[in-house]
């Protein structure tokens, strides 16, 4: 009995832990992954087809073509009615970790998990799986052409590829603006910035021609994943959370973290308080391997 107990205290754990992180980020990722694999043939996939979720973080993406999806993700296909065999490879051992922790948790008996490095795909052989997704992880890549040129290679001919990348991203544009109102010119406001070609509509689908593919076998679509919650102060704990000021208010006073919520409110404009929702629009990029 008390391994029993000990066994679902863990599944708990893990649904919390999951459940917060997805508060935090306003269910964006989840969106974003669901729009991501909406450009998949779901419904012809079957317990012999074969994925790859790179960069696959704790497992959004596998989650959602495993698992009963959440109320507020209606897409169709989801979960893939015969679980097909999904991989999932991240750089980031804690995250693989936690991966195989939920996998376990929710039962994806055919999910595996390695470390292993999105840019460096040698532990597949070509042509091994129908299809790739990496959701926010292209523009992370030392060498992103080198990474789709990879993804490429291990791609059976006519599986697709889907990349997703941010556009706008409104939770991070208000925290850095506060993080700089609170400590003008020391601050860490451009904390968790990217390259802003990335931001572009054109530099995704340049990134894959280069690795690859054929500019006909190229689309780039948008979607808007953004920030939802129930209430105002619901959005300005998550905006508050840890897993941002960690990285915004690096080496703070504590006078000035007494000041974070408060100024993060001032900023706010008055549909984001009306509707608790931050805008945040991202570019999916699918392409498909000639035959």
């Amino acid at each position: 009995m008390a391994s029993t107990n000990a066994n679902s205290d863990t599944k708990n754990s893990h649904f919390a832990r999951g459940a917060l992180y997805e508060k935090m980020v306003g269910e964006t990722s989840t969106r974003l992954a669901a729009a991501a694999l909406s450009y998949l043939p779901l419904s012809t996939y079957t317990s012999t087809t074969r994925i790859l979720d790179s960069a696959c973080g704790p497992g959004i993406v596998s989650k959602l073509l495993l698992s009963p999806s959440p109320e507020y993700v209606s897409v169709k296909g989801l979960p893939v009615n015969s679980p097909p065999q999904v991989i999932g490879i991240d750089l980031s051992e804690p995250m693989v970790e936690q991966y195989k922790a939920n996998a376990t948790a929710l039962g994806w008996s055919t999910s595996e998990a390695y470390v292993q490095d999105s840019q460096d795909l040698s532990r597949f052989p070509d042509a091994s799986f129908d299809a790739v997704i990496m959701s926010l992880g292209i523009f992370v890549l030392p060498d992103a052409v080198a990474g789709v040129r990879e993804m490429r290679r291990v791609l059976k001919p006519g599986g697709r590829m889907v990349l997703t990348t941010w556009k706008t991203r409104r939770p991070q544009e208000l925290m850095g603006r506060v993080a700089e109102i609170i400590r003008p010119g020391g601050s860490d406001a451009k904390a968790m910035d990217v390259d802003p070609k990335w931001l572009t509509s054109e530099h995704l689908p340049s990134v894959v021609k280069a690795g690859g593919f054929k500019p006909e076998s190229v689309q780039v679509s948008e979607a808007a994943p953004n920030w939802r919650h129930e209430s105002l102060p619901d959005m300005l704990d998550a905006l508050s959370s840890p897993l941002w000021t960690a990285q915004f208010c690096k080496g703070w006073g504590e006078k000035e973290m007494s000041r974070w919520k408060e100024e993060v409110a001032k900023q706010l404009n008055t549909r984001e308080r009306e509707t608790y929702t931050l805008e945040m629009v991202a570019h999916i990029c699918i392409a498909t391997k000639g035959e």
